[in-house]
């Protein structure tokens, strides 16, 4: 066999001697439409062959060809392609690309190691470039993408710094499993975990263990991530594009590249700024004028207190701080035609506007590209990140000891602050005293994350018609998360419960680590026909494990476990190995048709049956009708794609837990009253879309037209057991809904003459779901005493119930009933890029019509009669707060509110540096500028409370949790402003 491959290559190296003598040699340069810089790293090639090249730093090339007339085609990322036919007496070639502002040739990646242009393809993928990506400085990657995705709802689920956003793709995918997108960083799957921090212990929230992630606002770990690292981000939203990823990707697929090296001299980008941020929103409270009233609310324990011309803004007291925030990034980028390399640094330090709290980052990125050899080459990246943040005491608290539920029931004519001699008051009306607990409670978490990817390319054989590469990558995401949660004895709440001192110290560590193996045969027997294929196989491993201990009534305060009287403990270990393989074949015929066949099987040992293989399929089809109508509709594009994904059942789902028991003071193990099933599986969803693309009015807008329906069968429900099964209730497949809905994508560049440019670009989707099977009686998700949603066959599942007095005979009695929704009706965005001269403005305005949540903070101002509008008389006669107060455990829709909002998300000025000036200044510098920017600065709501995006319940990825439209508490929203330096040299 060995002799065989040598004879082969024998004869490929003999055969092609008679071809290379007879070329010739052709130079040229490429370089950009009206500024005229050259182009490094364009791609030359000649049509019908293999044969090709790449630009050098100054835009020169040299390429052999056929000694005939020849057809050179010349792409690069960023610029639409071109042909240029090279006369047989010619040696020459000067070309022009004009820079794609639409992204009209965008390479789209449709596979696991392949990829396909944006105007070809076949599904409805959304894009966000580097540029979109850090117009205002932000925290985390995921809240940059507020407002430019059509069929993304995201919700920055928190206002306090470092994070916390929900992420929901063509909306509701599940109810009990993970509805997060799969994270793909540089091809390697990564962590999107969210780890609480272990302040149910103080709060209470969730009965009485150390932690309870839904009810503790944690941030989601993508926010680890570098936003100035990025050079694109793809949104796989349905399962016909996601199906290559199988039973990971029923929430969607959001695929991140991050930026490599470039063939030419060391470029250094450096970037500062510093920022602030405000209070974006204020409650209010009640501004008590007798002291009958104070003593109605608050007891004749405040009769002391009372003074009516005594009034302390307790929101400007505790969430008044105003920052001076700094972030400065610095990389360089370059390399030549071996060895490129693109390294970063970035630290970042936010403070948040609730006086101690912050979030940092610490951050180095090194992305190597190595070329070994003429065939093979090497890709390596490696990340090291440290990051931290203290989000305060917030959320829902049944103990009264949280900072903004303690606000709620602190009227303004007492005096809360610290006083001169050091000491705080006691708050008469609670336990305790906001302000203290601000300036003395500790909750930090620091986390260590090192992400390392590799990719190896061999490319293995190549001819005229045929080329053959093996690619392997794979790569390891390593968190450790350390939260500390301390407090002090000093606290008036833990010398109230007599606990005296809460402390809680928690270690997390997750390992995320996969490999995969393609061969990607390219096939083209005709110039006007191209088959790729690609097969692969995909091991990866998630191992999570997780030590808490508390101690409560500290001797001597001491912040350690061990001084604890009452202690604690709490355990997790989890390990999650799937095994997958995959084939895919796309075949593109003259430009203009695209066909696509594929398939992946997954196991996991997350399935009851760890070795049974499901299947997800995929197929996709679409036809361009170039030329249509040139100068109003220039080329349209059918398509249609089927596909596949799942959603894999939860770590332990399978297994019938052994709960620790006492019997007669000796240690026992007793079956849970949950029992598992044995055959559970992955969810499945089933979805067809369909749509138009547009290029239109002369190649200067695009126009997106998407409808789908996705089909989830085998959902995880939880299904109530007979008494004689000897169990209460077990967790299996079971359930059946679909969701259908539509999206519409449009962007212009309207006008672009001479210093004048402006390109608009609008994003909009809407979707609607609902139970097709349920095996279960109806269910509910909470309480409709303060909502709830229903599961219930035929209806909407994000359906909300809530109790409601109704007319029956004998009188009005309490009747749970619908009273809205809580999915949006649509959600849009509108971007405007406006540059004049040296000057730019971007604004990007978020609207969401429709949707429904709970405004649990403003229902507590009224439970403490403390709302700023409680003493306002209703058309009966009595007092407003009085009516609600006492009427809405039987009227819970008093404090449902709708969610409508427009936003204005983000907001920049720009002024770009004179070149001569900035010369002056220093003379290695260029394309120096200035940027004034803003996030949330205003917006329009018919929402009482501080921001309708907030959610107590599902604030990241938490399964489970995506139910919930519940505000109770939450750290308040705010307003940033960033002025930011950036230049490079």
């Amino acid at each position: 066999m060995r002799r065989l491959w040598i004879a082969g290559l024998l004869g490929l190296a003999l055969g092609s001697a008679p071809a290379q003598a007879q070329t010739r040699q052709v130079t040229g340069k490429v370089t950009e439409e009206g500024t005229g810089a050259p182009l490094a790293a364009a791609q030359i090639h000649v049509k019908g062959t293999a044969i090709g090249t790449a630009t050098l730093d100054d835009g020169t090339f040299t390429l052999q060809v056929p000694t005939r007339d020849v057809v050179l085609e010349i792409r690069r990322i960023g610029y639409p392609p071109v042909e240029r036919t090279v006369a047989a007496g010619s040696s020459t070639l000067l070309v022009t690309l004009k820079h794609d502002v639409l992204k009209l040739e965008e390479v789209i990646i449709t596979g696991q190691a392949t990829g396909v242009s944006r105007r070809n393809l076949a599904n409805s993928v959304a894009s966000v470039s580097a540029e979109e990506m850090t117009k205002v400085s932000t925290t985390s990657v995921d809240q940059a993408f507020q407002g430019k995705i059509a069929g993304a709802q995201l919700s920055q689920s928190t206002g306090a710094p470092g994070g916390g956003t929900r992420v929901r793709i063509r909306g509701i995918s599940s109810i009990l499993g993970s509805a997060s997108p799969l994270y793909v960083v540089d091809g390697v799957i990564v962590t999107d975990v969210a780890i609480g921090s272990g302040t149910n212990k103080i709060t209470g929230a969730s009965g009485s263990a150390i932690s309870a992630e839904s009810q503790e606002a944690p941030d989601n770990r993508i926010a680890d991530l570098n936003p100035n690292d990025i050079e694109s981000v793809e949104i796989l939203k349905g399962s016909a594009a996601a199906a290559i990823y199988g039973s990971k990707a029923s929430g969607g697929v959001i695929l991140i590249t991050t930026k490599r090296g470039e063939t030419g001299a060391p470029q250094f980008s450096l970037q500062t700024g510093i920022g602030t941020s405000r209070l974006a929103y204020k409650n209010g409270s009640r501004r008590f004028l007798t002291l009958g009233d104070a003593v109605a609310a608050f007891g004749a324990g405040v009769t002391p207190y009372f003074d009516p011309n005594v009034f302390y803004d307790y929101e400007d007291l505790a969430y008044g701080n105003k920052p001076l925030n700094q972030e400065t990034s610095l990389s360089v980028r370059g390399g030549n035609a071996n060895t490129k390399y693109f390294v970063s640094a970035l630290y970042r330090d936010e403070e948040g506007i609730v006086y101690n709290t912050f979030a940092r980052k610490y951050e180095l990125r090194l992305n190597l590209d190595q070329k070994l050899s003429d065939k093979v080459s090497l890709q390596v990246g490696s990340a090291l990140a440290r990051t931290g943040n203290d989000r305060g005491l917030f959320g829902n608290d049944n103990k009264g000891n949280s900072i903004s539920y303690t606000l709620t029931a602190t009227p303004g004519f007492i005096d809360l602050r610290r006083k001169a001699d050091g000491s705080w008051p006691i708050n008469p009306t609670y336990a305790s005293n906001p302000l203290q607990t601000v300036a003395q409670l500790q909750n930090r978490e620091w986390v260590w994350r090192f992400v390392n990817t590799a990719r190896l390319t061999i490319d293995a054989f190549q001819n005229n018609t045929h080329t053959l590469r093996v690619i392997a990558y794979g790569g390891a995401d390593v968190l450790n998360q350390a939260n500390n949660v301390y407090s002090p004895p000093s606290l008036q709440y833990e010398t109230a419960d007599g606990t005296f001192g809460t402390t809680v110290v928690s270690a997390s560590a997750n390992l995320q680590s996969n490999l995969n193996l393609n061969i990607v045969d390219v096939w083209k027997p005709r110039s006007w026909i191209t088959a790729t294929t690609q097969l692969g196989t995909q091991a990866e491993e998630r191992v999570f494990n997780q030590s808490r201990t508390s101690g409560q009534n500290l001797i001597g305060g001491l912040e350690e476990v061990t001084a604890g009287t009452i202690r604690d403990v709490a355990e997790s270990r989890l390990r999650t190995d799937d095994y997958g393989v995959f084939g895919q074949t796309e075949v593109l015929v003259k430009d203009k048709l695209l066909l696509t066949l594929g398939m992946r099987a997954d196991r996991s040992s997350n399935n009851g049956d760890p070795g049974k293989f499901f299947v997800f399929p995929k197929a996709s089809a679409s036809y361009r009708f170039a030329g249509l109508r040139p100068g109003w509709v220039d080329d349209l594009k059918v398509r249609f794609a089927y596909g596949e994904t799942g959603n894999q059942p939860l770590y332990g789902q399978k297994f019938t837990a052994l709960d620790n028991s006492n019997i007669g003071g000796f240690g026992a193990l007793r079956v849970s009253a949950a029992r598992a099933a044995a055959d559970i599986r992955p969810e499945r969803q089933h979805e067809l879309e369909g749509g138009v693309d547009m290029t239109i009015l002369g190649n200067k807008g695009t126009l997106e037209l998407t409808a789908y329906r996705r089909n989830v069968s085998d959902m995880l429900i939880t299904r109530t057991l007979a008494p004689s099964t000897g169990y209460s209730s077990e967790v299996s497949n079971g359930a059946g809904m679909q969701v259908t809905g539509g999206e519409i994508s449009a962007s212009i560049f309207a006008v672009n003459r001479g210093d004048f440019s402006w390109t608009t670009k609008l994003n909009w989707g809407a979707n609607r779901s609902k139970i097709t099977f349920l095996p279960v009686p109806s269910f509910l998700l909470g309480s409709p005493q303060t909502g709830a949603v229903k599961i219930e066959l035929g209806k909407s599942a994000t359906q909300i119930w809530a109790n409601d007095t109704l007319p029956q005979p004998g009188g009005r009695v309490v009747v749970p009933r619908v009273i809205g929704d809580g999915n949006p009706n649509w959600n849009a965005g509108w971007a405007n890029d406006f540059r004049f001269g040296a000057f730019s403005f971007y604004a990007l305005l978020d609207r969401q019509l429709g949707g429904m949540a709970a405004n649990g903070t403003w229902r507590h101002y009224d439970l403490s009669q403390n709302s700023n509008d409680y003493d306002v008389v209703a058309a009966t006669g009595a007092k407003l707060g009085d009516v609600r107060r006492t009427s809405y455990v039987q009227v819970t829709n008093i404090y449902y509110q709708d969610a409508s909002y427009l936003k204005l998300r983000e907001v920049t000025i720009g002024w770009e540096v004179p070149a001569r000036l900035t010369r002056m200044l220093w003379s290695g510098g260029n394309a120096a500028k200035f940027t004034l920017s803003g996030r949330n600065l205003v917006w329009w709501t018919n929402y009482r409370g501080g921001d309708p995006e907030a959610q107590n319940f599902g604030s990241a990825a938490i399964p489970g949790s995506v139910q919930r439209n519940i505000e109770l508490a939450s750290y308040p929203a705010s307003r940033s402003y960033w002025l930011t330096f950036s230049v490079g040299f």
